[in-house]
């Protein structure tokens, strides 16, 4: 039996075998990890089912601080907020991406208005978004 800390890392207890991970959780962090890499400083997130398992992964890198986390509920909403996030880094003169985080389904069509805004302003997001 094992006992999971708060980012669901499995940690075995004395004299027991370690449980591996859900394939989720580890591609969870793996992806948290590319958005820290790329440069990623703050992410919106509007949660859903689907992308429950970046929730631990995004609070870990959070509570590291090296990562932002807002939760905003509705998606196209999430989508301008990432899209202030990023203007706001590019007039600050760093050119830093800001990421949202959906479910699937409606919800990624939902962002394509602060998608077109981005492409045409030339302002870095990066989606990230859920699958069935």
């Amino acid at each position: 039996m094992s006992a999971a800390d708060s980012t669901g890392r499995n940690h075995a207890r004395p004299g027991t075998d370690p449980q591996p991970e859900p394939p989720s959780l580890v591609a969870a962090r793996t992806v948290v990890g590319a958005l820290i890499h790329a440069g990623v400083h703050q992410v919106i997130l509007a949660p859903g089912s689907r992308s429950a398992p970046l929730v631990p992964a995004l609070a870990a890198a959070e509570q590291d601080g090296k990562l932002r986390v807002r939760v905003v509920l509705d998606e196209r909403s999430a989508g301008f907020v990432a899209l202030g996030c990023a203007r706001a880094e590019l007039l600050a003169g760093r050119r830093r991406p800001a990421a949202v985080v959906t479910t699937s389904g409606t919800a990624v069509a939902n962002l394509h208005p602060a998608v077109a805004e981005a492409d045409a302003a030339g302002v870095p997001l990066l989606l990230v978004t859920a699958d069935r």
